[in-house]
């Protein structure tokens, strides 16, 4: 079938960007660009049919695709981690910022919840980038989760341990620097995406109104202070939360130090 054909049947059905994406994927082109020099060409549209179909039923593009943009890196993703999204990337803005503003020369940097190991991955390279050293580990609950961040720290040759823990069960100290994207939605909120079902309820979802383990890891994190080095916490929230997590957080000796929509940062 003529390219230009499927898409113009394709576009009728899905978003138009899909469609071209879809068509970027299945027949090994570079971009969308190659989409439209090869558009009256003949082409198997077999493939780009069962990736339609998919995308049709509501099935989120970065799962069809199995890769998802992040702070300008391409990260594989399947179901068993959340579909990296553009507000995470203010966590590893702010870890950057920090690095910076406290001259840390090798920084010790956790992130709890690493899902597909976007924020430890991205935070190593960045920093290697900068000239700057560091050991970077990421934790999860899901150990099917920790084989996709593994697979993503050996594509992009990041030097990044994983490992399985359920908060901080089975991480030793504190580090300098503590990152945690958590599961923070409340089922029943009545704004959710309907898109949200494909992903894993393990990453998404909390009791509590959705804090539950945001609250468990300020708790457990005040448990374990017993010095007075200047430590630092950088958590993604809903905006909708913002206000309880300040406070909660307060009242265990946290300081607000970075704020916007989706990002907390605190020093402690």
């Amino acid at each position: 079938m003529r390219l230009a054909d499927w898409l113009k049947r394709a576009k009728t059905e899905i978003d138009s960007l899909d469609a071209e994406l879809i068509a970027v994927h299945a027949l090994g082109f570079r971009d969308r660009t190659e989409v439209v020099l090869n558009e009256n060409e003949d082409y198997d549209t077999s493939e780009l049919d069962v990736m339609l179909a998919r995308r049709k039923t509501g099935l989120p593009l970065a799962y069809i695709l199995k890769k998802k943009e992040f702070y300008g890196r391409d990260f594989y993703v399947d179901q068993n981690v959340l579909i990296p999204r553009v507000e995470t990337e203010q966590i590893v803005t702010a870890v950057l910022n920090i690095v910076v503003a406290e001259k840390m020369l090798e920084p010790t940097i956790i992130d709890i919840g690493t899902g597909s190991g976007c924020i430890p991955i991205t935070l190593k390279l960045e920093l290697k980038q900068r000239n700057l050293g560091s050991r970077i580990f990421g934790t999860d609950v899901s150990k099917n989760a920790l084989e996709v961040a593994k697979l993503n720290a050996e594509q992009l040759m990041a030097g990044v341990t994983f490992y399985e823990s359920d908060l901080l069960a089975q991480v030793e100290g504190l580090p300098d620097i503590m990152t945690a994207n958590l599961p923070y939605v409340d089922v029943n909120w009545d704004f959710l995406s309907p898109n949200l079902k494909y992903e894993p309820a393990l990453a998404l979802y909390a009791g509590d109104g959705g804090l539950k383990l945001i609250k468990q890891l300020f708790d457990q994190i005040s448990a374990r202070k017993i010095d007075e080095k200047k430590r630092f916490l950088i958590i993604e929230a809903d905006v909708l939360q913002n206000e309880a997590i300040i406070k909660y957080a307060s009242e265990r000796g946290f300081k607000l130090i970075a704020y916007q929509k989706y990002m907390l940062g605190f020093s402690y």
